[in-house]
């Protein structure tokens, strides 16, 4: 297990205990989450080694990896996934059109396939080697290893997207440092995480399900996001609501603490009603240089 030293955010030393959670998609380990003292940013601490993390994505339940129907949780991702393909496309096709999309952390290459169906010119990077061989597979995409991020030439794409990826990124200031490199002037990052602020995450305490430790590294707010990709140079553009996720990650937590579909719905409901303009369940977050 390794123990983390120093926030990424604001390089400080100090942390304090936040919330104990455990991993109820694949080990059932219990996990703590701590809070820097400086900035109030949170990280699972201590972690699995990097060479460890891995096995704790064995599982089917691990829809991103697996693509999996089974269950009417993963069955109404599924559903929910292709309504968000096209908001999504909508909204990096006007950047993506000046030198190609980089979607990193793609996973079984369905947004991949649905840009490069519209006429875009597309590149995608998945750690997972199942997920890789599955979009061979299935849509003929070779994706790229993250060791092989380097081998692109710097400012080659305009539009880099990372969909519910950066919490999962061991080395937060080298991901964030490779995405300045490889942005064009004029181009944008897209990236979606999940916000702990938000209603619901306030609500499930433990429970919430976008804790997902130890798959998730990092838990982001809006001003820690912020503040962690100002400090490389990037600036916020825009703010961006993801307003099926409050109901998809309430119906995980009912599920973790044998609750009821009728109070996820009720949870998600509240949530977006109490979100404001960025207190969402997730949020996509638009930077540009």
């Amino acid at each position: 297990m390794v123990k983390l030293h120093e926030c990424p955010v604001c390089s400080g030393n100090q942390f304090s205990p936040y919330l104990q959670c455990a991993d109820h998609t694949v080990s059932q380990e219990s996990f703590t989450i701590m809070r820097c003292s400086g900035c109030g940013f949170l990280l699972t601490s201590p972690r699995p080694e990097n060479s460890d993390l891995g096995k704790y994505y064995k599982s089917e339940q691990y829809i991103s990896h697996s693509n999996t129907s089974k269950g009417w949780v993963n069955r109404m991702y599924k559903l929910a996934r292709r309504f968000t393909l096209a908001q999504k496309f909508r909204l990096v096709n006007p950047y993506a059109q000046q030198s190609g999309l980089l979607d990193i952390g793609c996973g079984t290459g369905a947004f991949l396939n649905y840009c490069a169906e519209k006429g875009l010119r597309v590149e995608g990077v998945e750690p997972d080697d199942d997920a890789r061989r599955f979009a061979q597979s299935e849509y003929g995409f070779a994706l790229k290893t993250e060791e092989e991020l380097d081998s692109w030439a710097a400012g080659q794409f305009s539009a880099i997207t990372m969909w519910h990826v950066l919490e999962h990124v061991p080395n937060l200031q080298e991901r964030i440092a490779q995405l300045k490199r490889l942005l064009d002037a004029q181009g944008r990052v897209f990236v979606a995480v999940p916000n702990h602020r938000s209603a619901d995450a306030q609500y499930y305490k433990e429970f919430w399900a976008a804790y997902d430790v130890p798959r998730h590294l990092w838990h982001f707010s809006p001003s820690t996001i912020r503040s962690l990709f100002n400090k490389q140079g990037f600036v916020l553009e825009r703010t961006l609501p993801m307003k099926l996720d409050a109901y998809y990650v309430s119906l995980l937590s009912e599920r973790y603490r044998n609750g009821s579909a009728l109070n996820a719905l009720w949870q998600g409901f509240r949530s977006n009603w109490k979100a404001g303009d960025d207190q969402w369940s997730s949020q996509i977050y638009v930077f540009k240089k």
